[in-house]
């Protein structure tokens, strides 16, 4: 009977244990709908929440058809509480990691990187390729409206520095 007891306790004690190890990290981008590569493979789409293993670095690549593909590494830090514990130490319980959440803001994918020379005609090419990829039905209006503002405050004169 003690043995029937102590199994469930047991069973409870070890999945407690799997959640120590492990930070929840949340992903999100504007536009939503990206999807979420973590080190190659797709996790997902944003927001996407995900268990990561806590001693360890991930490379998270954020795609989105229209847009700049984005990569972030999220990796391990140490933080140092008063005391510690040796077995604890070793398996990375006094790691998180960082930056948590990640956000990504995507920027259109024919966006130049800088102004240049004909400013007026660069943005209008820009939203002439948002336009397309709006009609073809790659993008929703409201991506598309994100796309127009993106284009619009780039080439801004506020950015002429």
């Amino acid at each position: 009977m003690k043995k029937l007891i102590l199994l469930p306790i047991a069973a409870l004690a070890l999945c407690a244990c799997s959640t120590v190890f492990t930070d929840k990290v949340t992903v999100t981008s504007t536009p939503e709908g990206a999807d979420v590569y973590i080190n190659g493979v797709l996790s997902g789409v944003t927001p996407l929440e995900t268990q990561l293993d806590r001693d360890g670095s991930y490379e998270i690549t954020i795609t989105k058809v229209g847009y700049k593909p984005q990569t972030q590494i999220l990796a391990s830090t140490q933080w140092d509480p008063f005391v510690k514990f040796g077995p604890l130490m070793d398996l990375g319980y006094y790691k998180e990691l960082y930056p948590s959440p990640l956000s990504a803001e995507l920027k259109p994918a024919y966006l130049p990187d800088s102004v240049g020379t004909d400013p007026f005609g660069s943005m209008t090419y820009c939203i002439l390729q948002a336009d397309m990829l709006r009609k073809s039905g790659k993008i929703s209006p409201k991506e598309h409206s994100y796309m127009v503002n993106t284009i619009m405050k780039f080439f801004s004169p506020q950015n002429d520095f």
